[in-house]
């Protein structure tokens, strides 16, 4: 591991970062997938007719690491059915909407006593990771059951380029950054906060310094502006100093790391009860008349984000949910925003142009960026060997597994590899030989 993490000065392109958020008109319909989390997906506890409000269940947590699934809008449920949604079928629940946007009258704040109270009034939240990982919030903080949590690292970074909804949370939800950091120090009785911001964002900076002021055990820490300083190992690492080996859980080097934005959420439902059924959408790209930053209703289809801004200009060469380094494509306009949508990039044809890769130089570059020193090129050799014992032996020695996909080796790359498409391969072929090597439970089919 380094000692000194590499990092990347790529263009910010915070185009909307001094733009207030502002709320979308209820859309006509949204699509909730049944997926918008890591593990389980949720199951549906409604059928087509029923009348949902705002904030109502409308699917249930279901297996390991599950969240339930909440109706965004007021409306009627007019579908429960099959879609493909980024290459992958999941089930969706279509609610059209009355444009009354009521919430659900059951909603009530929450007052739990003590971590076991608050760890399951959290698994009816439905909040997740917002920085992207979409694990289960109740989860992630179940660690604390096990492992006392000294550290809680707030995660303020937001280094993708065009992306400023956590940027706009901390300016204008503030209250309840503040609000969440005191939540957990109530239930996790940690000595430390440090919340991460780069220092791109000064008035965020400022106004946490000033909020926290006379809360010693929070340290609001300025960070460099570069990529990618809010990935999980980059954090820990220029925060609070730490290194985490493969396959190690912070919670035993007694850190957590929270959104920002994941953190406001859990105060506001704690709060009002109100679970996760909205996000800051920031929308921009080439190919957008108006960027801004949008208030929308998990599940509002993305077209409806594009008509708010004015519509389009030019040819759409290509679309992004996400940022432009660890974002994903989608080809249809009217794809949902997910739970870890915190981005609509949609850039034209002159922006978004492929180009073509061309044989490796062999010039090092991909390992001199990678922020873990692993060695992309090596990756790419070992997907090549037929032997799959070897080729299993190769990307395990040279820990494939610890690849965050941030794509600063494809970034860097002279010859335009697809190394981050490379890389998920050799991570999703070595997770596969392991569950094969792995002996099977007694039981299990």
């Amino acid at each position: 591991m380094k000692t000194k993490i590499s990092a990347l000065h790529i263009p910010h392109n915070k185009n909307t970062a001094s733009m207030n958020a502002v709320a979308i008109s209820a859309p006509a319909e949204v699509l909730l997938p049944m997926n918008m989390h890591g593990g389980a997906p949720a199951v549906p506890v409604v059928a087509v007719g029923d009348y949902v409000r705002v904030g109502q269940m409308i699917a249930k947590e279901e297996g390991r690491n599950s969240v339930p699934v909440h109706a965004t809008i007021s409306g009627t449920v007019t579908a429960v059915e099959e879609m493909k949604i980024s290459g992958a079928t999941t089930t969706v629940i279509r609610i059209a909407g009355d444009g009354k946007m009521e919430k659900d009258p059951t909603l009530a704040p929450k007052n739990p006593e003590n971590l076991d109270e608050f760890l399951t009034i959290l698994r009816d939240s439905g909040i997740v990771g917002l920085g992207g990982a979409a694990f289960p919030l109740w989860a992630k903080l179940d660690a604390a059951r096990k492992n006392h949590i000294k550290t809680v690292l707030v995660n303020g970074a937001e280094c993708e380029p065009y992306i400023t909804s956590d940027h706009r949370t901390m300016v204008e939800n503030a209250d309840l950054v503040v609000r969440g950091v005191q939540i957990l120090k109530k239930f996790l009785d940690s000595e430390e906060f440090v919340i991460g911001i780069e220092d791109n964002k000064p008035d965020a900076i400022a106004k946490l310094k000033e909020l926290f002021k006379d809360m010693p055990y929070v340290n609001v820490k300025p960070l460099k502006a570069v990529y990618p300083q809010g990935a999980k190992q980059v954090l820990l690492y220029n925060a609070a100093g730490l290194v985490a080996k493969e396959g190690q859980r912070l919670a035993s080097l007694g850190v957590i790391i929270i959104n920002v934005t994941t953190l406001a959420k859990m105060a506001l439902y704690l709060d009002t009860g109100m679970p996760l059924v909205d996000k800051i959408v920031t929308v921009d790209g080439a190919a957008i008349a108006e960027p801004k930053n949008l208030i929308v209703p998990i599940g509002t289809p993305i077209q409806n984000l594009v008509d708010e801004c004015g519509g389009l200009k030019g040819d759409v060469g290509k679309i992004i949910i996400g940022g432009p380094m660890m974002g994903k494509t989608t080809d249809s306009l009217e794809s949902p925003v997910i739970k870890a949508c915190n981005a609509l990039l949609v850039f034209d044809e002159a922006s978004s142009k492929a180009l073509e890769p061309s044989a490796c130089i062999h010039c090092g570059r991909c390992v001199e960026a990678c922020p873990l020193n692993l060695n992309p090129t090596a990756y790419s050799k070992a997907m090549e060997i037929e032997d799959e014992e070897l080729r299993y032996q190769i990307l395990t020695e040279e820990n494939v597994s610890m690849c965050m996909a941030c794509g600063c080796c494809a970034y860097v790359c002279p010859a335009h590899k697809p190394l981050v498409t490379t890389n998920n391969q050799a991570k999703s072929f070595v997770r596969k030989m392991k569950a094969a090597k792995e002996p099977k439970k007694e039981g299990a089919k």
